[in-house]
């Protein structure tokens, strides 16, 4: 019996570790479906349809697109974007942003939009950066039919 538990005891430390292992791993970057954000003003919201939790605007105008970042530290951020285009008419720009706690400081990436179109693309961001207990969000002109797939980020 002792030896049963002893196994099982050992199998539990095991694990436990390596649950250490991968969350130190994945503490460094993080990721988000493009559903977890919301139109920015919020009687668009009707605008953008999902499809796997990528976000597209089905209005015939250009529509504002936000998605919170959690973070675990401060300094400088590095995000981005997947995004989709089947053209120039339906294009993605996207600006990462950082603010602090009262909003009366702001770090931005300035907007930079898909580098091509025809196929999902990474637009990335550099340039925000979040003081302790700031926010952090990506900012996205979404042009009609253009997608919005997820976003990632560094701690």
């Amino acid at each position: 019996m002792n030896k049963s538990i002893s196994a099982c005891f050992g199998m539990a430390l095991s694990l436990v570790a390596g649950a250490g292992i991968f969350g130190a791993e994945h503490a460094q970057a993080r990721s988000n479906a493009a559903s977890s954000g919301r139109a920015i003003n919020f009687a668009d919201q009707g605008c953008f349809g999902l499809w796997y939790s990528s976000v597209t605007n089905n209005c015939g105008t250009t529509r504002d697109w936000e998605i919170p970042l959690a973070t675990d530290t401060s300094g400088a951020k590095t995000v981005r974007v997947t995004a989709f285009g089947a053209s120039a008419a339906n294009n993605v720009g996207c600006t990462a942003v950082g603010v602090n706690r009262e909003v009366t400081s702001v770090w931005s990436s300035g907007t930079v939009f898909l580098p091509a179109f025809g196929s999902s693309q990474i637009i990335t961001l550099t340039g925000a950066s979040i003081p302790a207990a700031g926010t952090l969000f990506a900012a996205c002109n979404v042009s009609p039919s253009g997608r919005v797939n997820n976003v990632d980020w560094n701690q």
